[in-house]
């Protein structure tokens, strides 16, 4: 780094004068990968041993990087939520269809999730409602928006429900197609595939016949 006249520091700058930031270094990336991963898998396979020292062990690393990267076990469990919806929302966004059609697929694929992560997801739980903390732009919550938003919208579009409920209505979808209901009404009623899809389908249709105005 080039230092100034007097030997301070010169800061890297874009063009137009604002600091430069760098890029994460690949085997940062590599670590918090590790790490979130790491806790998935125990929260799925051994959840009472999820503690940070096992966390860290399963990720090869030392419980020192750990901290490092995630101070608390609370940040890493949120990291791991918010993966699980990255991941989804980066195959859901680039379906095509619109309407029902479009939020039924999207749900189809949030069933297979859920299949895979959702014994670990009903682990981690909130100290705030879902609405609070779409307000606060809390990152799970915002990449559900990001996730839902088109179909919901459509949904709500299609019964008459107007666009300023449309918190209300992607609290709505939190409250009945969360990872923890789904795994219930499956294990229930035994559902599963397409007749689980449509009944989820109607049951969030219907209630979301009461935001109408």
């Amino acid at each position: 780094m080039s230092t100034a006249e007097g030997g301070e520091a010169q800061v890297a700058t874009t063009r137009d004068g604002r600091p430069r930031r760098r890029a994460p270094r690949q085997d940062a990336i590599r670590n918090e990968q590790a790490l979130v991963d790491a806790v998935g898998a125990l929260l799925r396979e051994a959840p009472d041993e999820a503690t940070m020292p096992a966390v860290a062990a399963r990720a090869g690393l030392s419980l020192a990087t750990a901290y490092r990267y995630f101070p608390t076990l609370d940040q890493l469990h949120r990291r791991f939520m918010l993966s699980v919806v990255e991941r989804a929302d980066a195959t859901t966004s680039a379906y095509p269809e619109r309407g029902q059609a479009l939020f039924e697929r999207i749900l189809a694929h949030w069933i297979d999730v859920v299949e895979v992560y959702g014994p670990a997801m009903v682990l981690v739980r909130s100290r705030e409602g879902f609405l609070t903390r779409f307000g606060h732009g809390e990152g799970q919550a915002v990449a559900l928006d990001r996730m839902w938003g088109r179909a919901i919208r459509d949904l709500m579009v299609d019964s008459g429900v107007p666009e300023s409920r449309y918190p209300l209505a992607l609290t709505l979808y939190n409250a009945l197609l969360n990872s923890r209901e789904i795994l219930d009404v499956r294990a229930a009623t035994g559902m599963a595939g397409d007749e689980l899809v449509s009944h989820l389908s109607r049951v969030y249709r219907a209630a979301l016949q009461g935001l109408a105005a």
